[in-house]
């Protein structure tokens, strides 16, 4: 008998068997309590086929807190980038379980996901005080949410996956590119830091859109200034307060970045003004390699290298941006300049062209008019 219902008083009771594959012994589960027959059908049906494949188990009665605890264990069991597992450890205690946590997972569907998605974007959507969520953060929530009933289901611990057919919000694509400078902005920064010690910095991020870690990563046994080009091969990421080595997380991001004659002569510069501050420190000095280290070689961490950037973007008198927002300012100036979005992507270390175009075309008002003014002059100019 692969399942049953049978009424029991004014209730019924749904029945079904599986087999302990450490015994060998049927074991009889039931689950009761429905008030028609037709509800307790409804609950067994979907449990039947995972019968036939040997599955089919009761649900575990437990907590969503307590479902993402055991699916983060699992995602660190993995062997996931430790930058990852920190990310959704971020999620999970600041955005996740303060709002649901203490909710049954029997108890989670559509209609509560919704409504996490509401209070994620109030005022009270972040536990750490940060206020409501950007709609990017949200996105991140419910995927987190979502990919964690999706791991209980296909690993036997729920019988359905109460989410599966509930929606990630939209999030606008020009959203994370809104603080790009115009070129003007990005001129008049690069020559108030002429004298400063890191500008070698400050131009390959306005300039080739390198993210702040990839920055923060370069070693010199990545850069070959005679060919012209640096290897983006590790990062620097801050896990758990520390910061640590890393490597980029698609093949896209491990690339070849090629360097014109000025930021050959800005890495040159740089690297003799780093040999005398060698020289300068003697002993003290750690040969680590790395192409950006303060005065006695030791790199610097990512969110130094913001709130430097910050500093000095307020000495020159300019709109303040994130130091992310220099990618955005160099892909939106390449695009505007009319550089294939295929070579963009590739310097970006974008896995496709279509990423490119869809986070960054918008920053150019006027490409359209201006490419459809350029072809009626080449029909205008044919015979």
């Amino acid at each position: 008998m692969r399942g049953s219902v049978r009424q029991r008083g004014t209730t019924f009771t749904a029945y079904w068997s599986t087999i302990d594959p450490g015994t060998g012994k049927r074991v009889q589960h039931t689950k009761g309590g429905f008030r028609t027959q037709g509800a307790a059908q409804k609950y067994l049906n979907p449990i039947l086929p995972l019968v036939d494949q040997g599955a089919g188990r009761p649900d575990r009665k437990m907590t969503v807190k307590e479902l993402l605890t055991e699916w983060m264990a699992a995602k660190a069991s993995e062997g996931i980038r430790p930058s990852t597992l920190g990310m959704y450890r971020n999620v999970v205690d600041g955005w996740l379980e303060p709002h649901i946590g203490g909710l049954r997972v029997d108890q989670l569907n559509a209609s509560r996901a919704a409504q996490l998605v509401e209070t994620l974007r109030s005022p009270t959507g972040s536990a750490l005080g940060r206020g409501a969520l950007s709609a990017r953060s949200v996105q991140l929530a419910v995927q987190c949410l979502k990919a964690s009933t999706r791991w209980a289901f296909e690993t036997g611990l729920v019988s359905r996956d109460p989410l599966a057919g509930f929606k990630r919000p939209k999030a606008q694509a020009s959203a994370a590119a809104t603080g790009a400078w115009t070129a003007d902005e990005a001129s008049k920064f690069l020559g108030s830091v002429s004298n400063d010690r890191l500008r070698a910095a400050w131009w390959l991020l306005l300039s080739r859109g390198l993210r702040r870690g990839e920055v923060s990563g370069l070693k010199w046994s990545n850069v070959d200034l005679e060919a012209g080009v640096l290897r983006v091969v590790e990062t620097r990421v801050v896990v758990s307060a520390r910061a640590t080595a890393s490597t980029p997380k698609t093949a896209a991001g491990r690339r070849a970045i090629p360097l014109d004659d000025r930021l050959v002569n800005e890495l040159k510069s740089h690297w003799a003004r780093q040999a005398a501050e060698r020289l300068a420190a003697g002993e003290a000095w750690e040969d680590t390699d790395y192409l950006f280290v303060d005065e006695i070689g030791h790199p610097y961490r990512p969110e130094t290298l913001s709130r430097q950037f910050a500093m000095l973007s307020k000495t020159a008198g300019l709109r303040i941006i994130r130091l992310h927002d220099t990618r955005h300012t160099a892909a939106s100036l390449m695009l505007a300049a009319g550089e294939a979005p295929k070579v963009v992507a590739e310097l970006l270390g974008h896995s496709s062209p279509t990423i490119t175009v869809n986070v960054y075309q918008h920053l150019m008002p006027g490409m359209g008019e201006a490419a459809g003014a350029r072809l009626t002059g080449l029909l205008t100019a044919l015979p």
